[in-house]
Order: C-alpha cells, then structure tokens, then sequence
C-alpha cells in the first residue's frame, strides 16, 4: 500500500464534502470515474449511475446552507490501481426549498463506502459511493 496514494485519496475526499460549503458544483464531475454509481441514504434508494447521480448531488449541494461536515474513523485501504475508503460522516446544514422558501435542518450521521480506481494518468476517481444513516 502507497502511503501517498493514501493521503491523496484522503484528500480527495476532504475536497468532495467541501464542495459543498464553496458551492463550486461544477467541479464534481471531475471526482467520477465514467462508470460511477452510487447507493445514497436519502431519497430515491435506488442504484444511481453517472447521470443520475451527478444531477442529484449538484442539485443537494446547491441546495444545502450552513453546510458543514465530519468525517471520522477514515479508513483507506489501497490495492494495486483500487482503493477503498470507509468513514463515518456526519453532516449539518439547512436544506432550502426556493419555490416555498423553507428549509429543513439536517443532522445527518451516516457511514460511508467509497470505492476508488487509479485513472491513466495516476490520478484517483471515484467508482462507488454507499451511504447509510446510522440509527438515533
């Protein structure tokens, strides 16, 4: 296991949530590898692939004020060209309807699964995501 490519994918990570609070959603297409899925732990449970779920974390992250986040007991383990990360993340912020002008308070604590693929130029994108909320 590469120490750096450890770090990197960390990294990687880090920056993803961070969108979230820049509002620079333009930038996560650049995460995915072009086979991405993903299971989320919020409405719609189904399997999302690239499309799908590029549309629906640019339309979360917008949507999303006071974001903000914690990643514990992050975990990446590096095999050759793939890598997985497992963390529990807990996330805050007010998700704000601009049709009604209301916002609903998150307080989201959810373990997480990131499954990663070393690209052609050595670069890390990110194949799969599973999310699941943690009881209470």
């Amino acid at each position: 296991m590469s120490a750096a490519d450890s770090a990197t994918i960390q990294d990687l990570i880090y920056k993803y949530f961070q969108i979230a609070k820049s509002k620079e959603i333009e930038g996560i297409p650049d995460f995915f590898d072009d086979r991405f899925t993903k299971f989320g732990d919020s409405p719609p449970y189904d399997r999302r692939d690239l499309e799908r779920a590029l549309m629906l974390e640019q339309l979360q992250f917008a949507s999303i004020s006071d974001y903000d986040f914690k990643i514990e007991d992050l975990k990446v383990d590096v095999v050759g060209d793939a890598a997985v990360a497992s963390f529990v993340l807990q996330s805050t912020g007010m998700i704000v309807d601009d049709y009604s002008f209301r916002g609903t308070a998150i307080n989201n604590k959810s373990r997480v699964t990131m499954v990663f693929k070393k690209d052609k130029k050595g670069g890390w994108k990110m194949l799969h995501q599973h999310f699941s909320k943690m009881p209470g």
